[in-house]
């Protein structure tokens, strides 16, 4: 069943619409058979046209409020139609019995629904138009209502009702969604922790391994390697190592373009997911990497050089190629180091 509501929806049953999509098709399948028994009694029963043509009306709107629903995807246009259904029939209901039957009880299902349904703003400039009607309704027709007469004080407390449930809900809901708003940032915020390097505030290695994974189509990347960083660590104490790894990640940020992605892969190893597809172009990029690197100031009173291996990436040889790069890096670190090398 879950699955079909799913098909339906367009949207998982983990997600948070699929609750409101759910409420939004119960109310329509209920309130339709709501109208289908109305039709009935008032064509059956006790004739009665006016309601006749109203309950059929609505029923018609409820089923393109299904269809908005189901076939469209547009669950906003749904609960518009579906509050606009509540709201005018309700009124109509009022207009036509006045006092009688409790028909006025039907007022109270406008701020609760229109609330939950347009959300605190547009529901309650609804409920207080709606309640403008009523009460000008109320107020005029009062002394007329048989056979009790509808008293000011009975007018008091109606107001005292339909005031405290719209304030209610219009609570509820902004609270529901502030919360809601409140949790998403708080797990985007514990996403980006999850996948940011707390030293460099690069990406972090999952982040890279997952765009490596879930990666279409093939990549050049390239594995950047610290030359003699255990020197600088004895020599300078890590802290300053820190430091160089710190300045090292804004020299590469400087100089990649908007679609690389740079991540740092663990100690002195860096990664780039490279969007050019240019091997010429990407040489530049690399010799232009070596030679920035060379010449920034690290603050330590020597100069800073890195070794590149460059690879293609498959998604489906991901190891394998994670070697290839590997191996060109080994490469470059055998033959002299400060340059870069192709794996083949």
């Amino acid at each position: 069943m879950v699955s079909l509501l799913e098909r339906w929806f367009g949207t998982q049953h983990t997600h948070p619409d699929f609750r409101f999509r759910g409420f939004l098709f119960s109310a329509l399948l209920f309130i339709s058979s709501s109208f289908v028994f109305f039709i009935y009694y008032d064509l059956v029963i006790d004739y009665f046209p006016p309601m006749l043509i109203a309950n059929s009306v609505s029923l018609f709107f409820c089923i393109i409020g299904g269809y908005y629903l189901l076939i469209k995807k547009r669950p906003k246009v749904a609960a518009t139609i579906l509050q606009l259904i509540v709201s005018i029939d309700t009124f109509i209901l009022i207009l036509i019995d006045g006092n009688e039957e409790f028909a006025l009880v039907f007022a109270f299902l406008t701020p609760v629904m229109g609330v939950f349904l347009l959300g605190y703003r547009n529901g309650s400039i609804l409920s207080l138009v709606y309640f403008a009607g009523i009460f000008y309704f109320c107020f005029t027709q009062m002394d007329t209502w048989q056979p009790e007469i509808f008293l000011p004080i009975s007018l008091i407390h109606f107001s005292f009702i339909y005031s405290l449930l719209l304030i209610v809900s219009f609570f509820y809901d902004s609270s529901r969604r502030k919360a809601y708003q409140m949790m998403e940032e708080t797990n985007r915020q514990l996403q980006e922790l999850a996948t940011t390097d707390v030293l460099t505030k690069l990406r972090n290695r999952r982040y890279m391994e997952d765009q490596l994974l879930n990666a279409i189509g093939n990549h050049y990347i390239a594995m950047l390697d610290v030359d003699d960083f255990k020197k600088v660590n004895d020599q300078f104490g890590h802290d300053q190592g820190d430091k160089v790894l710190m300045k090292l990640a804004e020299v590469l940020m400087h100089n990649i373009d908007l679609l690389d992605t740079v991540g740092r892969w663990g100690g002195e190893e860096f990664i780039i997911i490279f969007a050019e597809q240019n091997l010429a172009q990407l040489e530049e990029k690399l010799k232009q990497l070596n030679f920035s690197v060379a010449h920034t100031d690290f603050g330590i009173g020597r100069p800073i050089t890195i070794s590149i291996g460059l690879a293609n990436h498959y998604a489906n040889r991901h190891r394998d190629c994670i070697r290839a790069m590997d191996q060109a890096l080994y490469d470059v670190k055998a033959n002299g180091k400060n340059t870069y090398s192709i794996a083949s």
